[in-house]
């Protein structure tokens, strides 16, 4: 009997012993509380957008920061056209003059209203009197064209080859007419460099043409070239007299 209680006095004992050791780890150990689920979510802060700004400084292009400025979603970009044929450019045909320029005309330009070189280029010598002549007449029962056309220079033991033409570019239908012509020859030097003793001139002439009676008043702007590259312009005015109908 003795031994029975004694067993059940160690039970106890053990058994109380358990309890409190649990208790105190409860006292000890802290749980968090559950989190407020009422709290509105807010979602992180985004980088700020970066856009491409032109500059007047750099050349091209510079990359701004902009805070705040939100980038507008991509918009769908349209398909490119397709690639247009385009046919290649052909001689425009040769307009035709008003009756009033019919015959052959001829004029002498000796004098100049204004010459000046282009930058950087040689200096200028003196002005070479040029020749024109010119010839509007039809052929059989051709339409009537300029069968003949001369764009010369006077007699000059400095210049040599010349040849030269001119073909008519515009017409109001009236009395008045665009012409161009073009004028080369070879110039001598007047000190030799030990190369070639000439040098190539280029001269184009844009020419405005007006038939007044028995004349042509024409009014012309004149673009030279040397050796290629530019070398003067130059301003006349002449009349041009009809010697054969």
């Amino acid at each position: 009997m003795r031994t029975r209680i004694l067993i059940l006095c160690i039970l106890v004992c053990g058994l109380a012993s358990i309890a409190s050791r649990a208790a105190r780890a409860q006292t000890t150990l802290e749980v968090p509380g559950p989190a407020n689920q009422n709290q509105p979510y807010v979602p992180p802060a985004q980088p700020p957008a970066i856009r491409i700004a032109p500059s007047n400084g750099d050349g091209g292009n510079t990359i701004q920061l902009l805070p705040g400025w939100n980038q507008p979603p991509a918009q769908p970009q349209p398909a490119p056209p397709p690639p247009v044929n385009v046919a290649p450019m052909t001689a425009q045909a040769a307009p035709a003059l008003p009756s009033v320029f019919r015959g052959c005309w001829q004029g002498q330009v000796s004098q100049l209203d204004w010459i000046r070189s282009e930058p950087g280029a040689h200096k200028i010598g003196f002005w070479t009197t040029k020749n024109y002549r010119l010839c509007y007449k039809r052929v059989g029962n051709q339409p009537f064209t300029l069968t003949f056309t001369e764009a010369g220079v006077e007699p000059n033991e400095k210049i040599i080859n010349a040849r030269g033409h001119v073909v008519p570019i515009s017409t109001d239908g009236r009395a008045y007419a665009t012409m161009r012509s073009r004028l080369n020859f070879d110039e001598y030097k007047t000190r030799g460099d030990g190369f070639s003793p000439t040098f190539a001139v280029d001269e184009v002439t844009n020419l405005d043409c007006r038939i007044a009676g028995d004349d042509m008043i024409v009014s012309a702007d004149v673009f030279g070239a040397r050796d290629g590259a530019p070398w003067f312009r130059a301003h006349w005015r002449a009349d041009f007299h009809k010697f054969e109908n």
